[in-house]
This record gives structure tokens, C-alpha cells and sequence, in this order.
């Protein structure tokens, strides 16, 4: 499934999360002329808060345990979301994310695959990615003469490791990392910030 924000968006904005009750009615001042399209960066803030909310809301009406159903208040989301508060999710890396008040949590990533050449060439990471996409979403970074290939889930590494043994042209062996090393395999970005401001403020405007 695309990770796509304006994809999100629009998923949020489906029948099956827009279709719970008393979900927070959101609108926009930006226009066409403004730059209401993706990749704009107020237009992203406000799809950036947009999903916020509505996962707050999705999120609230699931673990919501009394009888009664009623519309939340700004608080309720709050209250939900304080389990997530300070952590920003970090993309194919060892972690799944970095705890900014607290504690990192423990090592729950599949293990990255070590590809080296059968022959001792060097090796091509575009040709790397090329082969192993049959496999699915994959991410390759040269290392020390090889490439480490980030799967996206514990079976999928399995899988390729079993599918990959005797290749004729590559060597795959799982990456064994020392202690406390991980490797990112792209970067936590600033928008973070950002997208919290915005959050802040459309919860303000539209639950006070």
C-alpha cells in the first residue's frame, strides 16, 4: 500500500473513517490559485493535519468503553494520542521509531541482508535493487564492497534468504550489527515540526 500523504488523505477521508460518528468537520481556505495540490507545502501541512485528526478521532471511537456515544472534545484526543507523544517514526531502520523523552524501544525490525558478489567483483546497487524488487518494497545501501537490503517484514527475509540460496551471481547472508548500531536508511525529517504547529492549530480552530 502506498505511503503516499495525499493517499492517506484520501483514505481518511473514505466512507469507512469520514462514515463514524461525530467526525470533526474540517475545512480549508486554500484555493487552486493558492496552491491546493500535493507537494506544496501548506497544502501538506493541512493534509498532514487533516489525517492527525481524523486518525485521532478513528482511534478515540475505537477504544472508546462507554455505553454512550457522544462527539469528543478537543481533550479526548489528547488524552488518546498521549501514548504517542515525543516519538517520530523512523522509516527501514533498526528501530521503529525514537522516543525524544524517554527510552528508544527494543530492536523489532527484520534483519538487514548482507548481498556480496559470488565472484568478488564489485558490486552495482542499481542491479541489486533491480533483482530484488521481485521480491517486493526493498531498500539497498552500499556497505564495505556489498549492498544491505532492508525488507519490509520478518517473513519477506525468510523468504528471500531460501529463494536466494545457490544464486549464481549473488551471496545473501543475514547482517549481524554490534552492539547498539543501527542504520538508517533515510533520514527523520523536519517536517515533523512543522506538521506539529499546524496540528496544534487546527485542533484549536476547530475544537475550542
Amino acid at each position: 500500500r502506498s505511503t503516499s500523504l495525499l493517499n492517506l488523505y484520501e483514505e481518511c477521508n473514505g466512507p469507512f473513517v469520514r462514515g463514524m460518528e461525530f467526525q470533526p468537520r474540517i475545512q480549508s481556505n486554500l484555493s487552486m490559485e493558492m496552491g491546493m495540490k500535493a507537494h506544496n507545502a501548506g497544502y501538506d501541512s493541512f493534509l498532514a493535519g487533516t489525517v492527525f485528526i481524523r486518525l485521532a478521532h478513528f482511534s478515540a471511537t475505537v477504544n472508546n468503553t462507554s455505553p454512550y456515544v457522544k462527539p469528543f472534545h478537543y481533550m479526548d484526543y489528547r488524552r488518546e494520542l498521549q501514548g504517542f507523544r515525543n516519538h517520530v517514526n523512523l522509516i527501514r531502520c533498526s528501530l521503529t521509531h525514537i522516543n525524544l523523552a524517554g527510552d528508544d524501544p527494543v530492536f523489532g525490525r527484520p534483519q538487514w541482508l548482507v548481498v556480496s558478489r559470488v565472484d568478488g567483483n564489485s558490486i552495482s546497487p542499481d542491479h541489486v535493487s533491480r533483482v530484488f524488487s521481485a521480491f517486493g518494497d526493498v531498500s539497498v545501501r552500499e556497505m564495505n564492497g556489498g549492498c544491505l537490503v532492508a525488507l519490509p517484514s520478518i517473513g519477506m527475509s525468510a523468504g528471500v534468504l531460501v529463494e536466494m540460496e545457490g544464486h549464481e551471481v549473488y551471496r545473501v547472508t543475514r547482517y549481524e550489527s554490534g552492539s547498539g548500531e543501527w542504520i538508517s536508511f533515510t533520514s527523520v525529517s523536519v517536517v515533523v515540526v512543522s506538521v506539529g504547529c499546524v496540528v496544534g492549530f487546527l485542533l484549536r480552530r476547530y475544537f475550542n
